[in-house]
């Protein structure tokens, strides 16, 4: 389990470092036609975010992934540019950048839990080898993991996966903090096509981690059997 934990956190780092792909994403989900489509009937006085070009949506993605790790420009003070560099006006509204925030918050919880996690992970796989106690094969681990990843998935599937995305979200976030945006009122959520990509950055996120888990649980498993690691009985 410990693992698991630590596997999630490393995925995660290393996708951020790339802004979870979205320039992949970005051409996969027509993100430019949706822009173009919604970015015309913003309601909210931003009509003319049609003039941005790509380069700027991905920008402002970047930005916003910044932001939620709490570096880079501050998300109130983002801005939006023409082809040539003219400032359009402010891409956040000030509800999104008060989700973003909260965002930020839970992010800074659960990476603080994660690395804490790693720490014990590391003195527990060091002391389960000293026992002598050998850590499961990777081929047993990944059919445990499997069938829990299976069961979590049948109960998505049944309850609904928008229904399971909008449960999760009024569970985790405060009432009475908006966390929901169409999108002809939100510049954000256009340039994400949101929640299509969470989708798309979630079965990434789950390919990655599965592949640190079972590099970390290879790994640790080599380490364990260092003899000065070992139990003594067994360098006997």
């Amino acid at each position: 389990m410990g693992l698991i934990f630590v596997s999630l956190v490393l995925s995660w780092h290393a996708l951020a470092k790339v802004n979870f792909l979205y320039p992949v994403w970005y051409s996969a989900l027509a993100i430019d036609d949706h822009v173009s489509h919604y970015g015309a009937r913003n309601r909210q006085g931003r009509s003319d975010f049609v003039r941005t070009e790509p380069a700027e949506h991905r920008r402002l993605f970047g930005a916003v992934v910044d932001g939620i790790h709490g570096r880079g420009t501050p998300l109130d003070q983002l801005v939006y540019r023409d082809r040539d560099g003219n400032v359009l006006g402010t891409f956040l509204r000030a509800d999104e950048v008060g989700h973003l925030r909260d965002v930020a918050a839970l992010v800074d919880r659960l990476l603080i839990a994660g690395w804490s996690i790693t720490g014990v992970t590391v003195i527990l796989v060091l002391l389960h080898g000293r026992r002598g106690a050998c850590l499961p094969t990777l081929q047993r681990a990944m059919l445990g993991y499997g069938i829990l990843l299976g069961l979590a998935g049948v109960v998505v599937g049944l309850v609904g996966p928008q229904e399971v995305f909008d449960g999760l979200h009024e569970w985790i976030f405060a009432s009475g903090h908006p966390w929901f945006f169409y999108y002809e009122d939100s510049l954000m959520t256009t340039v994400m096509k949101a929640p299509d990509i969470f989708a798309a950055i979630a079965a990434t996120w789950l390919v990655l981690h599965l592949t640190v888990y079972a590099l970390l649980l290879a790994g640790f498993r080599r380490l364990a059997n260092v003899p000065k690691f070992s139990h003594p009985a067994e360098q006997s």
